[in-house]
C-alpha cells in the first residue's frame, strides 16, 4: 500500500512540475502553498503542512506521520505603462495581462515519531513572465517585449528534534531553470524593426544548502528561522536566434540581411550566468487561544547578488551586459489563523509589505518592479484525513516613474521613460492527505 501511495505522489509531483514550468509573475514567488498564501506567507514559525519544505523544514519535527500536500497557485499579473509627456506627439502606452501562470507546490513529508523527520518538496520560488501586448509597436521593444524565466526547486530535507521543543533541519535545493528573452533591434535610420532576437536556454542543475530552525520555548509561542542559499545558474553553449524582421523588398531588408551575414548567420551561441538571491526569514507565532493564532515574519533577500546578466557570445561583436545592480531588500509578513470549527474549518488572512530591491535606473520593460502591498484571505476545510484549502491574494504594486531629478534614470534611449503600474491576482488550491 505504501509503495502504491508513493508512486502516486511521484506521478502527481511530475505532473505538477510539468504544468508549472510556464510560470511566474514577478521575480520572487513566495506562494509555495495555499494555506501559507492565505496567511500572507507568514509561515516560518508555523510550517504545519507540506509547504514547510520551503518555509521552514524544521516544522516537520512537530508534524505527525506521513502526508501528501499538493498545491497549485494560478497567478494573473497585469502591468501598465504610460509614457511621460513628449512634445509633438501623444504619449505611448503599453499593457501586460490576460495570462495566468501556474505555480506548483507539491510535497511529501513524514515524521515517524522518533528524532528524525524528513520530506521532499517541489516548488517555484523565482520566476518572471512579462509579455507586452502589440510587441511590434510596443515602445520598449528594443529592451524586451517578452521575458520568461522559469525556476523550479526540488528540495529534500531532514529535521532533527534536538529536544522536545527544539528542531533543526538541513537539506539541499536542487534547481533547474529555463530562460527566454525576446526583443527587436531597429534600423538605424528608418526606425523600423530590423532584427528580431530571441535568447533562450536551460541552465545546468544547481545544488545549494538550505536550513531551518523551530523553537517553542513556552506554551503557545513558536519561533522559526528559514534559510535558502543564493545561487548562480550557469548557462553554457545556449542558443540565440537572430531573424530578419523585414520581408524581402521592404526598405531596410538589405541592411538587416547584410548585418546577419556579417555576424555569421542567424544562429548564435552564448554563455551566461543568472544569479538568484539568498532568502532568510525570521518568524514568531503566538496562539492566543485554541481558536486564534497570529504570526509575524521578517524576510530578508540577498538581492545584491543579482548585479548583472552578462551574455558572452562566441561572436564577441554580440557580447552584452544588462546591469541590474539590485540591492538587498526585505518583506514584512503578517498572518492570522482563526479556527471556526475545530478539526473542520479554519479561516485565514494576511498582509505583506514588500520592499523592492530594484534601483530606479533598472526599471524597464524587462521587469518594472516597485514596492508592493499584498492582501490575502482563505479557508481550510478538514474532513477525516483530508484537508482542502482555498486562498486568494491581491498583489498591488505602487506606481513608479523612472525619472530622477527631472531626467531619465537610465540614459539609454531604448528604455522608455514614464510610469509603470502593476497588480496581480494570486489564487490558491491545496489538497492534503495525512496517512
Amino acid at each position: 500500500m505504501r509503495k502504491r501511495i508513493t508512486g502516486t505522489l511521484l506521478v502527481a509531483v511530475l505532473l505538477t512540475v510539468w504544468t508549472g514550468l510556464s510560470l511566474a509573475s514577478g521575480f520572487n514567488i513566495y506562494e509555495a502553498g495555499a494555506r501559507a498564501t492565505a496567511l500572507g506567507g507568514a509561515f516560518t514559525a508555523t510550517a504545519d503542512d507540506g509547504s514547510a519544505m520551503f518555509y521552514n523544514a524544521a516544522g516537520l519535527s512537530f508534524q505527525n506521520g506521513p502526508g501528501i500536500d499538493l498545491n497549485l497557485m494560478p497567478v494573473g499579473p497585469r502591468f501598465e505603462f504610460s509614457e511621460a509627456q513628449t512634445p509633438g506627439r501623444d504619449p505611448a502606452t503599453g499593457t501586460v495581462g490576460g495570462t495566468y501562470y501556474m505555480v506548483p507546490g507539491a510535497y511529501y513529508t513524514n515524521n515517524p515519531g522518533g528524532l528524525v523527520a524528513y520530506g521532499l518538496g517541489v516548488y517555484a520560488p523565482f520566476g518572471l513572465g512579462v509579455k507586452w501586448d502589440d510587441p511590434t509597436t510596443w515602445i520598449g521593444r528594443q529592451v524586451s517585449y517578452d521575458a520568461n524565466i522559469q525556476t523550479v526547486y526540488i528540495t529534500p530535507a531532514v529535521s532533527f528534534k534536538v529536544t522536545s521543543n527544539l528542531a533543526l533541519a538541513i537539506g539541499v535545493d536542487v534547481a533547474t531553470q529555463s530562460l527566454s528573452l525576446e526583443k527587436f533591434t531597429l534600423h538605424p535610420t528608418l526606425g523600423v524593426n530590423a532584427l528580431d532576437t530571441e535568447i533562450s536556454g536551460h541552465a545546468e542543475l544547481n545544488i545549494t544548502p538550505t536550513a531551518g530552525l523551530m523553537y517553542k520555548p513556552i506554551e503557545g509561542l513558536s519561533l522559526g528561522v528559514m534559510y535558502h542559499h543564493k545561487k548562480t545558474m550557469k548557462y553554457r553553449d545556449q542558443e540565440a536566434d537572430l531573424k530578419n524582421a523585414l520581408s524581402d523588398g521592404q526598405a531596410g531588408y538589405d541592411w538587416s540581411s547584410q548585418l546577419l551575414a556579417g555576424l555569421g548567420g542567424s544562429k548564435q551561441n552564448l554563455d551566461a550566468d543568472f544569479k538568484l538571491p539568498y532568502i532568510l526569514s525570521f518568524g514568531a507565532a503566538y496562539r492566543f487561544t485554541e481558536y486564534l493564532a497570529f504570526e509575524f515574519d521578517y524576510v530578508r533577500f540577498g538581492w545584491g547578488h543579482f548585479d548583472a546578466l552578462t551574455m558572452d557570445f562566441k561572436n564577441d561583436a554580440l557580447d552584452q551586459t544588462i546591469n541590474f545592480n539590485y540591492e538587498n531588500s526585505y518583506q514584512l509578513r503578517f498572518g492570522a489563523d482563526v479556527t471556526v470549527m475545530p478539526e473542520k474549518l479554519k479561516i485565514m488572512g494576511g498582509y505583506v509589505h514588500d520592499k523592492t530591491p530594484q534601483p530606479l535606473h533598472s526599471v524597464s520593460p524587462l521587469l518594472p518592479d516597485s514596492d508592493r502591498n499584498d492582501y490575502s484571505i482563505g479557508a481550510q476545510f478538514m474532513t477525516g484525513k483530508w484537508e482542502f484549502t482555498l486562498s486568494y491574494m491581491a498583489v498591488i504594486g505602487e506606481a513608479r516613474t523612472n525619472i530622477e531629478d527631472g531626467r531619465p534614470a537610465n540614459p539609454d534611449p531604448a528604455y522608455p521613460v514614464g510610469t509603470y503600474k502593476s497588480v496581480a491576482n494570486v489564487f490558491g488550491i491545496g489538497v492534503g492527505y495525512n496517512f
